[in-house]
Formats: structure tokens, C-alpha cells, sequence
């Protein structure tokens, strides 16, 4: 459907942690913020990066109130984690359905990959907030305001473990079965990075704290070609997977604090060990 731009808000905000033992916000944070931007202003959609973040909670948790602040002026609000960068920049009218009052990504081809049947995957994580329209409505404001008051799953660690607003949503949606017919489940609207296929708007550069694999010398050429492809606009490299590991590793290889290896983001010893230059892809 066709919507007007001004209609439209893009809310990305970029965090980075006191404990910060990765190049995930230092580096991938700034650049989605920016290539966001760039989409935003192609496109004569508001960009929204800076939103208020409570301190009791971790910074995840401030898209709730920063969309339900964004219905105030605009009809559809799509939310993008800074661990996102958008690879197709067509406009969002292929994703607007007002007949959905929740736009997500399905998630068939992830449960098929990790080998869940869909039906009992889609009753475990029906959702995945990491990219998501919404439109406004009664519903969404009272969906989004009753999450936020799941304060059972806020956590209260040093390091962010993971768990937060999108199980809130969750737990919402549970209460009442029958408000998921109103998400509207779309293909190509985000994607992990191994199945990323051309056409797909989001790729999702998902977890932190990931065992140090690629030295810091390729790594830093990896993260210069993506640096500079995000920041004057061209084609996004081809190595997704090893810009991915470069972003999630821990800096050092000594960095006690680990969250899992390869089989842990699904990938195989050859996905990272690639060729260190490749050449871009077309968005």
C-alpha cells in the first residue's frame, strides 16, 4: 500500500554498554545509525536516533516508549536494532498492511535452518523485535504499554544477558491468542546472515561476546571496507558472515566474559576463515 513519507518514522538509537568487549556498539552501532539515516533521507521518512533511556532497565527496552512517543506524529513506525543494516533501500510500501496492526518477519526459513518444526518454533518466538512495522492503533498502544509493564523480565546484570522486551512482548501476546492474527508474518524484512538472499531489506548482525577467531589485523581490514561502504553510501561488502564475527568477537582473545563459538551463532569454520577481500555486492 501507499502510504505518505511523512506518515512514516524510522526509530535506530546506538547504546554502548559500560562493559564493552566487542566492536558491536563502537563500530556496528554508529554504522547502523548512519545507514539508517541515509535510508531514511532517500526516502523522506523521519529518522529518530535519540531516545530517552531508563537507567533501571537496559537500553533495549526504550523502543517501547520511543514508539508509542513516535504514534504521537506518524502512522507506521518501523524499529531497527543498532546490530541491523539495511542491504535493499526500496521503499517500506511492500511491508504496510493495515489489515496487521504488528509487521514481522517470518520465521520459517530460521526454524528450518535449526532444524525446529515451524509450528512448535512459532509457539516459542512468534516474534522477533530485532526489525518491526507498527502501525498505530488501540491496539498497539495498549500491546505496547502492557509489555513494558512486564517488569519480570527486565534484567539487572552488569552484562545485558540477552532477555528483555522482546519476551515481554511474548508474554503479552500469550495472554490473549487471538491478537496474533494481528501480526502480519512477511519475508524479507530481516534475515540472519547466513540467509541472506538479495531483496532482503535487513540483515541482523545479532549477539556479543563471541570467542575471538579472526586476528585483530583482518579484522580491522574487514571492518575499514564495511566502515567505508556504510559511510559514503556504496554497496555493502559480500563477507557478511565475517563482518559479522569481526562486530560479535570479543577484542581480545583473553576476554574472560564468552557467550559461544561458531555452532553457537550457526556457523561453520568456513563461514569466518574466507577470503579477507571480497567484492560488493549491489544493493
Amino acid at each position: 500500500m501507499s502510504v505518505p513519507a511523512s506518515a512514516i518514522a524510522m526509530i535506530t538509537f546506538n547504546d554502548v554498554p559500560m562493559i564493552n568487549t566487542s566492536l558491536k556498539y563502537e563500530l556496528l552501532g554508529v554504522l547502523a545509525v548512519e545507514n539508517h539515516r541515509q535510508y531514511c533521507l532517500r526516502h523522506g521518512y523521519d529518522f529518530i536516533s535519540e531516545v530517552p533511556i531508563a537507567r533501571d532497565r537496559p537500553a533495549c527496552w526504550a523502543k517501547i516508549p520511543a514508539i508509542l512517543a513516535a504514534f504521537e506524529d506518524h502512522e507506521w513506525v518501523l524499529w531497527a536494532d543498532s546490530d541491523t543494516l539495511i542491504f535493499d533501500h526500496r521503499p517500506l510500501d511492500r511491508f504496510l498492511d493495515t489489515a496487521h496492526d504488528m509487521i514481522v518477519q517470518s520465521h520459517d526459513a530460521f526454524f528450518r535452518l535449526i532444524g525446529v518444526p515451524i509450528e512448535r518454533g512459532m509457539a516459542r518466538m512468534p516474534i522477533n523485535t530485532g526489525v518491526f512495522l507498527m502501525h498505530r492503533s488501540a491496539w498497539s498502544r495498549g500491546f505496547l504499554e502492557r509489555a513494558y509493564a512486564q517488569t519480570g523480565f527486565v534484567s539487572h546484570g552488569a552484562v545485558w544477558d540477552g532477555i528483555g522486551e522482546q519476551e515481554a512482548m511474548i508474554a503479552v501476546l500469550n495472554e490473549t491468542p487471538s491478537d496474533r492474527a494481528r501480526i502480519g508474518h512477511v519475508d524479507g524484512l530481516q534475515n540472519h546472515p547466513l540467509l541472506y538472499r538479495p531483496g532482503d531489506m535487513f540483515v541482523h548482525f545479532y549477539g556479543n561476546h563471541a570467542r575471538h577467531r579472526i586476528p585483530s589485523d583482518q579484522s580491522a581490514e574487514i571492518v575499514s571496507r564495511w566502515r567505508e561502504a556504510v559511510m559514503h553510501g556504496r554497496p555493502l561488502p559480500h563477507d557478511i558472515a565475517r563482518f559479522h564475527w569481526c562486530c560479535i568477537q570479543n577484542a581480545s582473545p583473553d576476554e574472560p566474559i564468552m557467550r559461544g563459538d561458531l555452532d553457537h551463532f550457526l556457523y561453520r569454520p568456513e563461514d569466518i576463515v574466507g577470503a579477507a577481500t571480497e567484492p560488493a555486492m549491489e544493493c
